[in-house]
């Protein structure tokens, strides 16, 4: 996953997840430089599954999803040194 802001242009590998409390902590993978968590509140869930339910292109993208993950893995592996990231 890329997250672009202001501040950084990160990309973001999913490692362990876990619950604290009411919330969702999802680690970066272990091999990542920069180590970081994001926290994900119940209250984000919902606002996230109401903006993608009523969302016509993320509809059209979950239904592309298959194609999109096979093209994906069939496509040349990138040279991660080379990598702006």
């Amino acid at each position: 996953m890329r997250v672009e802001s202001r501040l950084a242009d990160v990309e973001f590998k999913f490692g362990p997840i876990r619950r604290e409390g009411n919330y969702l902590v999802i680690a970066s993978a272990p091999e990542q430089t920069m180590a970081s968590k994001v926290f994900v509140s119940p209250a984000d869930v919902m606002s996230f599954l109401g903006k993608f339910l009523r969302s016509p292109s993320a509809w059209w993208w979950l239904l592309g999803l298959p194609v999109f993950y096979f093209r994906a893995k069939g496509e040349k592996p990138v040279d991660e040194s080379r990598s702006p990231w």
